[in-house]
């Protein structure tokens, strides 16, 4: 069972306080030195009393925790039997290190990112920890993992750049271009959608607002002599009302989106809802009509016509009428 954080912190007091041997520690001693420091580091102010602290001494001997050599004579009080333990120097149980082999596959999930040139070792050095008998063999969880992508190699030098403020000269060529232009950047976030990394980053020639770069289409990077252009966008909540990564220039206001949606794909929307903002307005045998609160961008539409004939956009009229218009064309194509 996980060790919770107030739990901890006693153990660390009650572990300094047994590695001094030269004199015997009685419960009370023990409570009089949790009080002293625990008390000034954690919220509960209501003070441990002793029947919680005997359950730490009791828990910290248990195998599942920190097997703590812990004693108790009438002369010696509480002891540690071996002079060098700590529980700093706890060895990783086998509980432990299943964990982590479990936690192997993400890791290995991030091998081919980039990110971190020393992840293979780490994975190494853990894997020849693994515990010989009955270590899981298969992995029982799964993410799904993105493949090894054109322009992954550029994470390490982005993430960099972002870290230390540097902008950036960058050659890039976006889809419907031909050749590559050279575009200085201030760069602010790395961000994934739909299993494709993108630079969110301010253009130089463009003014202050936030462009998205698909890391695919970056062509080469190098340092750029113009001072860094800082930001005060809030990441934390800018991606709120957003599908995907783009805010357009223009008419970007927050739209009152109402949809409805047949009965077969209906279940699939409930249990897994567009956005956080989805309200459910009505349902019957027929289909469900659900609002969600978003800025329309061309990741929002691309999720939409996903849904082919099963949904159908009842407002704004000016999404409604974009989405019939791509319908069409659509259709178009099979004459």
């Amino acid at each position: 069972m996980p060790i919770n954080k107030n739990a901890y912190n006693r153990y660390l007091i009650i572990d300094r306080c047994l590695q001094q041997g030269g004199r015997p520690w009685t419960i009370q001693d023990l409570l009089k030195a949790v009080e002293e420091d625990y008390l000034e580091t954690t919220p509960d102010k209501n003070g441990v009393c002793e029947r919680t602290l005997k359950g730490d001494l009791h828990n910290m001997k248990l195998p599942t925790h920190h097997n703590a050599p812990i004693a108790y004579s009438r002369r010696r009080g509480y002891h540690y039997t071996d002079p060098e333990y700590s529980i700093h120097k706890t060895p990783l149980t086998s509980e432990d290190l299943l964990i982590l082999h479990q936690s192997l596959h993400t890791l290995k999930a991030l091998r081919g990112l980039g990110l971190a040139d020393d992840l293979d070792d780490l994975i190494q050095r853990l894997e020849r920890k693994q515990p010989s008998a009955g270590a899981a063999t298969n992995s029982i969880l799964q993410l799904e993992a993105a493949p090894e992508y054109i322009g992954t190699e550029y994470l390490k030098p982005l993430y960099k750049a972002i870290r230390e403020k540097t902008p950036l000269v960058m050659q890039y060529q976006p889809y419907r271009e031909e050749q590559a232009s050279s575009e200085v950047v201030h760069p602010y976030l790395l961000k994934t959608y739909n299993g494709r990394w993108y630079l969110l980053a301010r253009n130089e020639a463009k003014g202050p607002h936030i462009q998205n770069y698909a890391l695919d289409r970056i062509k080469g990077l190098s340092a750029s002599s113009v001072a860094f252009q800082p930001t005060d966008t809030d990441f934390s909540t800018y991606f709120d009302h957003l599908i995907g990564v783009t805010i357009p220039e223009r008419d970007s206001q927050v739209e009152n989106i109402r949809l409805y949606i047949r009965a077969g794909r209906a279940p699939y929307v409930l249990t897994k809802p567009l956005h956080p903002s989805q309200v459910t307005v009505s349902q019957d045998t027929k289909g469900i009509e659900i609002e969600i609160y978003l800025i329309i961008n061309q990741e929002l539409k691309s999720r939409l016509l996903s849904f082919g004939p099963d949904l159908q956009v009842l407002a704004p009229d000016s999404l409604r009428d974009s989405m019939q218009k791509l319908l069409n064309k659509a259709v178009a194509r099979y004459h």
